[in-house]
């Protein structure tokens, strides 16, 4: 039964990623501010509704998504919506945007899709089952890569400190600083382009926010956890996430970096 629930899924967000690339291609999309000074389009609310009703026409489940988000009862199965991750990257034409859609029962994510209607990197998984990239297997192949996202200079000087550090003892082979959205890269580590990735929630994540990479990864054999090799929330996480394309990658890095962590603090 929850195939069939992949499937339609699946439609729809291939469907919502034509509404937003069309808007791009003939720039015809506004944008303005919220009142957290993250920006907003009239196609992140356009596309929201547009998910929203279809999921609701095909499935009597619950509904939620970033844009003027409904209270629903989350002991309940529901549908998780972020129509744009990565907003700012989109109004700026760069191809690092992504839909996010993630089916939860029971605190567990049981579908996640992540699609980047710019590259058609289509993501996809289950649980029990393996992640996919269309009908690719995933990981495509493995890369030593560290990549950092959407780090504000006063919370991350510790963090991107010890990289640096790890970069210039070559104990890292490549250190890559990207934006966008932060789904979109960790489903690169699920591809096997990263080996690791590195974010920050300095607030609880909403259920839209990690939850359908974290599946994606997770079923692709990586790991997505804080700095102390704890499996994190995929619904609710505050602070640090280490996404990993394997068990190697996760122990060799967190190996190295939290010895540096801990010295600076002590400093």
């Amino acid at each position: 039964m929850r195939n069939i629930y992949l499937i339609i899924a699946k439609q729809i967000v291939d469907e919502a990623g034509r509404i937003i690339r069309e808007a791009r291609e003939t720039n015809t999309f506004s944008f303005k501010f919220k009142q957290d000074d993250t920006p907003i389009t009239n196609i992140d609310q356009q596309v929201q509704d547009y998910m929203t009703k279809r999921l609701k026409d095909n499935f009597d489940i619950q509904v939620m998504g970033e844009e003027n988000c409904e209270e629903i009862d989350e002991s309940k199965p529901y549908w998780a919506i972020d129509p744009i991750d990565g907003t700012w990257a989109f109004i700026t034409h760069e191809n690092t945007s992504a839909i996010n859609l993630s089916l939860i029962e029971n605190n567990e994510v049981v579908i996640g899709i992540v699609y980047n209607p710019f590259t058609n990197e289509f993501f996809q998984t289950e649980k029990g089952e393996k992640s996919y990239i269309r009908m690719l297997m995933l990981p495509l192949r493995e890369n030593k890569t560290v990549a950092v996202v959407n780090f504000k200079p006063e919370r991350s000087h510790p963090i991107v400190k010890s990289l640096n550090q790890l970069f210039k003892e070559n104990k890292i082979k490549k250190l890559t600083s990207i934006g966008g959205s932060i789904t979109y890269s960790m489903c690169m580590v699920a591809k096997g382009a990263f080996s690791n990735y590195i974010a920050y929630f300095n607030s609880n994540a909403s259920p839209w926010d990690l939850s359908a990479a974290y599946l994606i990864i997770k079923n692709s054999g990586g790991y997505v956890t804080d700095l102390d090799g704890v499996e994190i929330d995929p619904i609710h996480h505050k602070g640090y996430i280490i996404a990993s394309a394997n068990a190697d990658a996760r122990n060799d890095f967190l190996a190295m970096i939290n010895p540096l962590l801990a010295n600076q603090t002590s400093e």
